[in-house]
């Protein structure tokens, strides 16, 4: 069967999604030593930036004699300020040009979490007392709106003082873990890496981890992987000073739902997960596999919600 979706196939478009996810893996995200606000100019203007109290929402009518074009070229990407090994944030630069105007003081950057519609801005302003400027373009690149890993955000460039339809937007997503510079510089994306032994005789897991994120506690359990990964009370804590990233983890019956977790001691940390009977093992569908949960009984058909 041959599916036509327009002008391309349903494989073109098929390549096409795999080139971008390819690209969204493999792109580097660029390092900065410092975050703040630079300004590029040959003649003689100064740039102050000056954080906002709140977002200018109001906006005046712009004076006849404004370029409709006073704002120009505004580009969006994600920028990496690393202060050590792995210890990495995340930052949205802008880069943008303003064109000198006798109206114009400066310009209004805001980002906006479309998550949460919280809004970080800030204000650059223009200081040249000669009008002799105008005209003349000043590149604009401000970088200290920190974020969050596959954040989407909603971006905007506005003139001070706000002159309506006097604005450039764009929207941007912020890379998530399944880039490789995110993934392998930033805490939350470090999951760790498990290895397990069973022993069906002492129906227990062995769980060995291993290139954990140094420093920081880690947890491992045992869950039945719906939706979500129900916990089932097998838990162990590796502290952080602990030489042994070792533990023994018992489990009442062999489930193919039946998983192991773990995840560092950190908010919003990235977790992993491996499921040792996904595929089968032991009689599954024999009278021996009901085991006690909250008081009923449950068959791994019921238990695995299958």
């Amino acid at each position: 069967m041959h599916y036509h979706l327009g002008r391309y196939s349903f494989l073109e478009w098929l390549m096409v999604i795999i080139l971008m996810f390819g690209m969204s893996y493999c792109h580097s995200i660029q390092r900065i030593k410092e975050y703040g606000l630079t300004c590029f100019h040959t003649g003689g203007i100064n740039c102050k930036k000056a954080t906002l109290a709140k977002q200018s929402f109001f906006c005046r009518t712009p004076p006849r004699s404004l370029p409709s074009d006073v704002l120009q070229n505004m580009k969006v990407s994600t920028v990496m300020k690393c202060s050590g090994k792995r210890w990495c944030s995340l930052y949205i630069n802008v880069n943008g040009t303003a064109i000198l105007n006798e109206h114009v003081r400066g310009v209004e950057i805001c980002v906006m979490t479309i998550s949460s519609s919280q809004t970080q801005c800030e204000s650059v302003r223009f200081s040249h007392k000669s009008k002799n400027l105008d005209g003349h373009k000043v590149d604009i690149q401000l970088n200290s709106f920190e974020v969050s890993i596959g954040q989407q955000v909603y971006v905007t460039m506005k003139t001070l003082p706000n002159f309506c339809y006097v604005e450039l937007e764009k929207y941007h997503s912020v890379e998530g873990c399944d880039n490789k510079d995110v993934e392998n510089n930033i805490l939350s994306c470090l999951a760790g890496k498990l290895d397990y032994t069973i022993n069906e005789e002492k129906k227990s897991i062995t769980v060995q981890v291993s290139d954990i994120i140094e420093g920081f506690d880690y947890n491992v359990r045992l869950c039945w992987k719906r939706f979500i990964c129900k916990d089932i009370g097998a838990h162990a804590l590796i502290k952080a000073d602990n030489s042994v990233r070792s533990v023994n983890l018992n489990y009442a019956e062999i489930l193919p739902c039946l998983c192991i977790e773990g995840w560092s001691a950190i908010p919003d940390s990235r977790r992993v997960r491996i499921c040792p009977f996904k595929h089968g093992g032991g009689k599954l569908n024999g009278p021996e596999n009901f085991i006690r949960s909250e008081s009923h009984l449950c068959t791994w058909l019921k238990c695995c919600d299958v």
